[in-house]
């Protein structure tokens, strides 16, 4: 997450590590934290979210999302598919 005010209950991220991007460039983090994604359905939880400030663009980890909401993917040519239990 680039923007800090999506993230609830965050707090500085005090380890070394950095987020590697596809040109293999290593952009830091600065903070964990909590959010929640909501559709027209229900609401995601979405924890231990990381705040990196020079990412251009948000990455969602299909793995994280299926293990904090019991829910798994089904993905086509154009279009994907939430499934599984809801909140």
């Amino acid at each position: 997450m680039p923007d800090l005010t999506t993230l609830t209950d965050f707090s500085p991220y005090l380890d070394n590590d950095y987020l590697h991007v596809g040109d293999n460039k290593g952009l830091s983090i600065c903070h964990i934290g909590h959010t929640m994604l909501c559709s027209l359905k229900c609401a995601f939880i979405l924890s231990n979210v990381l705040h990196v400030p020079y990412i251009t663009k948000p990455l969602l980890s299909i793995q994280k999302f299926y293990g904090d909401n019991n829910v798994y993917f089904e993905f086509h040519t154009y279009v994907f598919y939430e499934k599984g239990s809801h909140h």
